[in-house]
């Protein structure tokens, strides 16, 4: 009888599914968006969506900062059992983004011409670059809401309402797109505005998320602690901010010294290159995901064994993925060329021959970005923003400044790999330095060696004679550890009746279960942890005399239970049943 990873699996499979429809439909509809805009508006326009990245992306900063390291603080506070920190990091993430978005849209009328001029370098873009930039100032407040709320809600048990928002929005912005561009010829800002309306359409999510029975996280009215509250969000978000900026740095950078030194033509290329990794991110993002989804709960319930068999199964199946597109680039570049409206001539030969080098930095990115996300996951922004400010700068930039200068486009290509696999390798460098001097704990995974606890860590089949054997083998843990007979039987007890209605009860239909249970002795009290995936049932909600005759659940022993121990706790996180009872130590 020992522990498994039946129940983090079936998460997995759980969460994949949304994850990537939510990321197939943010990236695809950026990537259709892309060519869309190719094939009405022609190259330059497309050149001109890459142009204005930068922007882009600062303005979407302060939403993926407080989105992402709001979301993952969140969820490791849940995992704590820290329901009102969790709630006040929620509102104050959702307050700070509205502001912050606010302020940039009252500089939509002055900043929008000049920054279209610095970025371009000459007015035929910079006619294009114009509009688009202006609209995006002033609907950047619907698109931080989006954002933040989507990354919550998929922490707080409603991934699927997350994913459904990115699907409504990208859908919606692509059919508008055909309509502005084709029927009214709006032009760029069409395209701009495309986006904006599809996101505030999406957030009708944002509805049925606040009518959810199952969300743990609830708004708190505006206070003195919001700053507090936004502030951690902001510190776990810090990776996030630090790789929008890094790319809007080095978008800078690249895109002008590419268009001033190459020029249009090999401008147009590269923003197919660019779509390249969008492609890349549409394929793992989504699998990669399920880290910031899944391992800060688990990390707030210290299951480490859980997150190392995510982890493992997130590499795996990113790798299955990025494999098979690595073999279509390889094998089609025209394909891919011809999508994004290039479709002869020179170009199309320059642009099958820069994707073929490009694909092959797909394997290096998939394992950057899983580290990025998994650091920041686990409360370690220092070393996710290492990672970030090596990846979006400061090892690409020098590198793509000499392939330009050196070997032209096919050398912008080629140091794209070679950055990725120099990322590596100087990360690696940079935590086993920190490691060794005692800053970070031991293994790429980080994860804390339980020394100081007694822990007895099992999966139990949703079988009676498991429950009895499990609690044969919990009376010999506790003899083994000097526990009294009186508080063996006790704990003894509180699982059996536990684990017995959740054999009993807790699945509708006839198949195979596991739950997890971890018993630990830590600091001056016994902990039992009881996990399971059945319906939600939870005994904090029933009266202590009788029984919940619609499920047939009965709840004498558990009101029992709750008398007898110190301190008896129920959550539902990823959409599990999370049963806590602790008792307390007696001094002998």
């Amino acid at each position: 009888m020992e522990r498994n990873a039946f129940l983090i699996n079936k998460k997995i499979h759980q969460y994949i599914l949304p994850g990537v429809l939510m990321t197939v439909a943010m990236q695809l509809g950026n990537v259709v968006d892309g060519m869309i805009v190719g094939n009405i508006l022609g190259p330059d326009a497309m050149a001109a969506i890459e142009i204005s990245m930068p922007v882009l992306l600062l303005l979407q900063m302060p939403a993926m900062m407080l989105a992402m390291g709001g979301a993952a603080e969140a969820a490791v506070l849940l995992g704590k059992r820290s329901i009102r920190k969790a709630d006040g990091v929620f509102s104050g993430s959702l307050a700070a983004g509205t502001v912050l978005s606010l302020a940039f849209a009252l500089l939509t009328p002055f900043l929008p011409g000049p920054l279209a001029m610095a970025l371009s370098g000459n007015e035929t873009l910079a006619a294009l670059v114009e509009p688009y930039i202006a609209v995006n100032f002033g609907g950047i407040p619907i698109l931080t809401l989006a954002i933040v709320f989507c990354y919550f809600m998929n922490a707080d048990n409603h991934p699927q309402l997350g994913s459904v928002l990115f699907i409504i929005a990208n859908v919606v912005n692509l059919a508008l797109d055909l309509v502005f561009l084709n029927v009214f010829k709006i032009g760029m800002a069409g395209s701009a505005l495309a986006t904006v309306i599809g996101y505030l359409t999406g957030m009708v999510t944002v509805v049925l998320y606040f009518r959810s029975k199952h969300r743990m996280l609830h708004l708190q009215k505006p206070g003195k602690e919001a700053f507090g509250y936004a502030g951690l969000a902001a510190k776990a978000g810090i990776p996030s901010a630090a790789f929008t900026l890094m790319s809007a740095l080095k978008s800078v950078i690249i895109n002008t010294t590419i268009v001033r030194v190459l020029g249009n033509d090999p401008m147009a290329v590269y923003s197919v290159c660019a779509n390249a990794v969008l492609i890349a991110e549409l394929c793992v993002g989504g699998i990669i995901g399920l880290v910031q989804n899944i391992a800060g709960i688990l990390y707030g319930e210290r299951d480490y064994y859980g997150i190392r068999a995510l982890c493992k199964k997130v590499l795996v199946y990113s790798y299955t993925a990025i494999a098979a597109l690595l073999l279509l680039f390889l094998a089609a570049p025209e394909f891919i060329a011809r999508l994004f409206g290039i479709t002869g001539g020179d170009m199309l030969g320059m642009c099958s021959m820069a994707l073929r080098i490009f694909a092959l930095s797909f394997p290096f990115y998939v394992y950057n970005k899983f580290l990025m996300s998994y650091y920041q996951t686990i409360l370690q922004p220092g070393l996710s923003t290492v990672i970030t400010v090596l990846q979006g700068f400061l090892v690409i930039v020098p590198l793509t400044l000499f392939g330009i200068f050196q070997w032209g486009l096919p050398g912008v290509c080629a140091m794209a790999v070679a950055s990725e696999a120099v990322t590596i390798l100087l990360s690696f460098l940079y935590r086993l330095l920190g490691q060794r001097r005692g800053r970070f704990e031991a293994g790429v995974y980080m994860l804390p060696k339980v020394t100081e606890v007694q822990n007895l860590d099992c999966s139990v089949r949703n079988d009676l004679n498991e429950v009895i054997a499990f609690r044969e083998k919990l009376f010999a843990f506790c003899e083994e550890n000097g526990i009294t007979d009186r508080d063996a039987k006790i704990l003894g007890l509180a699982m059996e009746e536990i684990a017995a209605n959740i054999v009993q009860y807790g699945y509708r239909a006839d198949q195979k279960n596991y739950m997890d249970i971890s018993f630990t002795i830590q600091d001056d009290k016994y902990i039992l942890r009881i996990r399971d995936d059945g319906i939600p049932f939870n005994p904090l909600e029933y009266t202590p005399d009788g029984s919940n005759e619609e499920d047939g659940v009965t709840l004498g022993g558990i009101a029992l239970l709750r008398k007898m121990m110190s301190d008896f706790q129920y959550m539902r996180v990823l959409n599990m049943n999370n049963t806590v009872a602790e008792l307390q130590i007696i001094p002998k």
